[in-house]
């Protein structure tokens, strides 16, 4: 078995949502089995580009790079479109059509939903953002952060939400990684708890003191599932489907992997691949990150639902609270120049002149919000040693955007 380090590109980006009259087919590119994508609305010349573009990139991604399925979602109202590009299969070799409705494991974009949820907590007044975690934790959690040499009166909300707690990413220990090849293959079958994943994350100690540095964990999201159960005596996957408001969203085809039941009707998960390991996401089931860090489903129609909730006051009561969410905190030590920055659940990037709020995941999927378009993408691809070209996929959508929105 050839050995993968289990790493991620730290990239990924924010979504959007609105009603709009009933889809229309647009035809695609020739040469690529393409499932329909659709245009809404007023079919003007620049929502006619942006769309072939999009198509275009899509299709590139199969065709050329060999992924066995991929698609993008624009949701664009200054455009007068919302549309859906997929092209290629739900497995190698296989024949049935990727759709933008079939589901995928997010990994990592699980983030910004746990995130929103204590941000709901937060506005609640059950949690203080700048109060030590000692104090929404279980005494057993803070037994095991503090054998491993952390100091919980130190750590807060804060720390946790915005990777700056000095803890150690439970994904990068030498337990873990020597465990992966084997749960990724199937040779292993694990369910851990998120008692399991702390302790093994106590490996090596902290990192650095709180608020010294940025440094991206996993860790400090399955913290802050816990708080969550603490906070609200519900299961993680409960308190954040309340508090995000998967129903009232119209969120149907996202749910927790394991911890919450499949909905009723949706399609199978589409497989997703590493070829250079010959991983295949059906072999490792249970999935390894359940509590926070990831361990969602959904597809990126829903993703951006939730992230244009995110954007225009759907989610949150107070209207600040985005504004905060955003908000990137200082460290005592700089960032590096090629640290990624982040604030308290989205990354912040620029992608040419634009902001973009946004965040990806570890299996090959980037997701984001543009304000100065006002505009929702996500990109997504079956084929995570790819994974640059999703985001180059990403960012090209939004720079055609940004030109065509440019010209008169």
């Amino acid at each position: 078995m050839r050995g993968c380090i289990h790493t991620e590109t730290r990239r990924g980006e924010m979504i959007f949502r609105t009603q709009w009259p009933a889809a229309s087919v647009v035809a695609a590119p020739s040469g690529v089995s393409t499932a329909a994508c659709f245009a809404v609305g007023d079919h003007s010349n620049q929502a006619t580009l942006l769309q072939l573009k999009a198509q275009t990139l899509v299709a590139d991604l199969v065709g050329a790079d060999a992924a066995p399925g991929a698609a993008a979602y624009i949701i664009a109202p200054k455009f007068g479109m919302e549309a859906g590009m997929v092209a290629g299969v739900t497995e190698r070799a296989g024949r049935e059509p990727l759709t933008i409705e079939r589901p995928i494991r997010i990994s990592s974009v699980t983030k910004p939903f746990v995130a929103a949820a204590i941000w709901r907590v937060w506005e609640m007044g059950k949690i203080d953002l700048d109060q030590s975690i000692g104090s929404y934790l279980t005494s057993a959690h803070v037994m095991i952060l503090t054998g491993g040499g952390y100091d919980v009166k130190t750590i807060t909300v804060r720390h946790l939400l915005s990777h700056t707690a000095g803890l150690v990413d439970v994904f990068h220990t030498n337990a873990f990684t020597q465990m992966l090849p084997k749960l990724m293959t199937g040779q292993v079958k694990h369910r851990f708890t998120l008692e399991e994943q702390l302790k093994m994350a106590m490996e090596g100690g902290p990192r650095f003191t709180p608020g010294q540095a940025f440094e991206y964990s996993d860790t400090g999201y399955l913290l802050l599932a816990a708080i969550l159960e603490k906070a609200t005596g519900k299961s993680m996957a409960a308190a954040t489907r309340e508090l995000v408001g998967f129903d009232r969203l119209g969120l149907g085809n996202t749910w927790w992997e394991v911890l919450e039941a499949e909905p009723r009707g949706v399609l199978a998960r589409a497989h997703q691949y590493e070829y250079v390991c010959g991983w295949d996401s059906y072999d490792e089931d249970p999935p390894h990150d359940l509590f926070g860090g990831g361990g969602m489903v959904s597809t990126p129609k829903d993703l951006a639902r939730f992230f244009y909730a995110l954007f225009h006051e759907e989610v949150f009561e107070k209207p600040e609270t985005i504004h905060v969410m955003v908000s990137v905190d200082k460290t005592a030590t700089p960032r590096k120049q090629n640290d990624s920055v982040y604030g308290h659940g989205p990354q912040i990037h620029k992608v040419g002149d634009l902001t973009v709020y946004a965040h990806g995941g570890w299996w090959g999927l980037d997701v984001g919000y543009v304000p100065e378009l006002d505009m929702a993408v996500s990109v997504i691809g079956l084929r995570r040693d790819i994974r640059p070209r999703y985001t180059a996929a990403f960012d090209a959508i939004i720079l055609e955007a940004a030109h065509l929105q440019a010209k008169p």
